[in-house]
């Protein structure tokens, strides 16, 4: 059980690894993660902009102030990963905020950010729930490499590039508790659905990056490097890693089959839903997956249709 942090519930995982529950949407759907060693602190993840001052309590309480917070290290630049990256900048300016090269220029000036979410999700969802984006300057954020090293007091950050759910995402391998912060790479979660260890996981690509060759080596990759365990961004904490991989493996290419045979975006949406459902615990509502899982079906059924149309205009010539 966790402690009640502002409302949020802040669990710690390892030694020196904590995870707040950012309430974005619903409890339990999105996490933020921190990191402390010997005196230096990182946040994985910001989460959106509304949940900025209980991730700023959850610092204050595990004795992080302006000076320990050295690293603010977005997994991608989704804006319930990254919402709030430029408001917790402002409050801890002497962060440095790492990011995968292709994100660097959406977090110095969210412009084109913006204008993507909104006519995804439609102005009056943005509005309520990421508005406003707050730039980062410049000369604060790094393009972080594949393999790059990240010294947080005396523990290794390691950075993974892990593109399939987007093509900028990156994961962090925490050598000294062999934990993978994975981010969306290793597909979504909610509490409730699966067992200790094990949750059910769904795959998560939504438009416009998805590859599924990309997806294939990020999964290959993660179960190569065979961590103790994976916290994805959307809960909960997975220990059976090599299964999960298989399952996730599976439903991906369960998925591309009911692109192929779908009769549109609405058609293949469906077919996910009912697909995917195949998966499920044996004693888990189908009721409650679809009012979890819901969201980001519909999004990965954007993704998987929007790539068969690209690859149909490939075609063609």
């Amino acid at each position: 059980m966790g402690q009640a942090i502002a409302g949020h519930e802040l669990v710690e995982l390892a030694d020196g690894l904590y995870r707040l529950d950012t309430r974005y949407y619903r409890p339990g759907h999105t996490s933020a993660y921190i990191l402390g060693s010997d005196g230096a602190h990182a946040v994985i993840d910001s989460g959106v902009g509304a949940n900025v001052p209980a991730l700023l309590t959850a610092l204050s309480h595990l004795g992080a102030t302006d000076d320990t917070v050295h690293w603010i290290l977005p997994t991608h630049v989704h804006l319930d990963h990254a919402g709030g990256v430029g408001g917790l900048f402002a409050s801890l300016p002497k962060a440095r905020v790492g990011v995968h090269p292709s994100g660097v220029e959406h977090l110095v000036d969210p412009t084109r950010l913006e204008a993507g979410v909104r006519m995804l999700y439609g102005d009056a969802f943005f509005d309520q729930e990421y508005a406003p984006l707050t730039p980062v300057p410049a000369d604060r954020v790094s393009g972080l490499d594949d393999e790059a090293r990240v010294t947080l007091g005396t523990r290794a950050l390691r950075v993974l590039h892990t593109p399939g759910h987007a093509w900028h995402h990156l994961s962090i391998y925490d050598e000294a508790t062999d934990t993978l912060l994975a981010g969306d790479a290793f597909g979504a979660g909610y509490p409730g659905f699966g067992g200790p260890g094990a949750p059910f996981m769904v795959p998560v690509v939504p438009p416009p990056q998805f590859k599924p060759e990309a997806y294939r080596a990020t999964l290959a990759r993660i179960l190569a490097l065979s961590p103790a365990q994976v916290a994805p961004a959307h809960f909960p904490l997975i220990t059976d890693v090599r299964g999960t991989a298989e399952r996730l493996g599976q439903m991906l290419e369960a998925g591309l089959e009911q692109t192929a045979e779908a009769a549109s975006v609405a058609d293949l949406e469906a077919r996910l839903l009912e697909c995917w459902a195949r998966w499920l615990p044996t004693d888990a509502s189908v009721w409650a997956y679809r009012q979890a899982y819901g969201l980001d079906i519909w999004l990965t059924a954007e993704g998987m249709w929007l790539w068969r149309c690209k690859q149909e205009k490939k075609a063609a010539g």
